[in-house]
C-alpha cells in the first residue's frame, strides 16, 4: 500500500505548523491543500470573531497581576494572530502603574483623580453625560450632556491646576458653555472599556468669586488600540456581566472552542492526514484465476 503522506505533499512541515498557528488554515494554503485550509480558516476565525462580537469585543484579554492570571487565555491564544496582541496589551496595561502612582484599587476601578502629570493634556474629546448644577440664580440644573470637553494643565497659584470648558447641549438643546475646574477625575488612559469615565467640577462666578457649582459626569472615547484586549479591571468585568449575563460566558466559550480547534490543524498541517491512510490507492482484486489442477 501507498503511504498517503507520499501522495500529499507536505513542503517543510515546521513551516507549516508556524503558519497553521498564526493564522488557522494558512498552513495548509501553503502545502497547496487549499480545500481543506479554507475549511479551517472559515470554521475557526467565523467561531472566534463570532464569541468576540457576542461578548461586546471584551472576551480576549490576558490578565496577570501578582501570580494571578486568566488561564482560559491559553485556550484562546491557540487561535494566533488574533489573540497575541492581547500579550502586547496586558504589558502596556501594567506599565501604567509603573510610576507606582497607581495602586491595586486603582487598576481595579480603571480610575485615578486629578494628577496633570499623568493626564495625557491637553485634551480635547466628544463628552456624554450627565450635570448637575445650581447654576446662577441658585436654580438646580440637570440633564444629558452630549457634546465636546476641552481641558488643559495650568500654572496655578498653589501648583499646577486643570482647566477646561464644555461645549454642546443639556437634553438636546443648547447651552452655554460651562466652565470647568478641579476637582477633576478621569479614568486610565488604557482600559477595557471602549469609554473612560471622566468627571469634574463646574464653575461659576458668585459675588466676584470662582465657586463650585456642580459637576459634570460621563466618559468620553478610548482609541480603539487602548481599549482592543485590553485586560479588564474587576470593575469592568462586573459590569459586563450585569450587562450581558450568560450571554458573555457563551462568548468566552465560542473563542476557548476556536483556540483548541487550531491546535488540530495544526497537527494535521505538521503530521498530514489525522486518521489513517483514507487517500491511498485500493488495490483491485485480480480477475485472473489460477488454473485448477487437470484431473485425470
Amino acid at each position: 500500500m501507498a503511504d498517503s503522506q507520499n501522495q500529499i505533499e507536505l513542503k517543510n512541515p515546521a513551516v507549516a505548523a508556524v503558519l497553521g498557528f498564526l493564522i488557522p488554515g494558512a498552513g495548509h494554503f501553503y502545502q497547496g491543500r487549499t480545500f481543506k485550509g479554507a475549511i479551517y480558516c472559515f470554521c475557526i476565525l467565523s467561531t472566534f470573531f463570532c464569541g468576540m462580537a457576542l461578548g461586546d469585543w471584551k472576551t480576549v484579554y490576558y490578565q496577570s497581576w501578582q501570580g494571578k492570571r486568566n488561564l482560559g487565555y491559553f485556550a484562546q491564544v491557540g487561535v494566533g494572530l488574533p489573540a497575541l496582541p492581547a500579550l502586547v496589551q496586558n504589558s502596556r496595561f501594567h506599565k501604567q502603574a509603573a510610576p507606582g502612582n497607581l495602586a491595586r484599587n486603582d487598576l481595579d476601578a480603571g480610575y485615578f483623580q486629578s494628577q496633570p502629570y499623568q493626564m495625557d493634556l491637553p485634551l480635547e474629546a466628544a463628552f456624554e453625560g450627565t450635570l448637575l448644577d445650581r447654576g446662577n440664580d441658585g436654580k438646580t440644573i440637570s440633564g444629558a450632556l452630549e457634546g465636546t470637553i476641552r481641558l488643559k494643565s495650568i500654572d496655578g497659584e498653589f501648583g499646577p491646576e486643570v482647566r477646561g470648558t464644555f461645549e454642546g447641549t443639556l437634553d438636546g438643546k443648547p447651552i452655554e458653555p460651562l466652565e470647568l475646574a478641579d476637582p477633576i477625575g478621569i479614568g486610565l488612559p488604557l482600559g477595557g472599556n471602549q469609554r473612560r469615565a471622566l468627571e469634574c467640577a463646574v464653575i461659576r462666578k458668585e459675588g466676584g468669586q470662582r465657586t463650585d457649582t456642580g459637576h459634570i459626569e460621563g466618559s468620553i472615547p478610548r482609541p480603539f488600540l487602548n481599549w482592543f484586549e485590553m485586560p479588564l479591571s474587576e470593575s469592568e468585568l462586573d459590569d459586563i456581566n450585569k450587562e450581558l449575563g450568560k450571554r458573555y460566558e457563551f462568548a468566552v466559550v465560542f473563542t476557548w472552542i476556536a483556540g483548541l480547534l487550531n491546535l488540530l490543524a495544526i497537527w494535521d498541517a505538521f503530521e498530514g492526514p489525522a486518521y489513517g491512510r483514507g487517500d491511498e490507492e485500493e488495490e483491485k482484486p485480480s480477475s485472473d484465476k489460477e488454473p485448477s489442477p487437470a484431473t485425470t
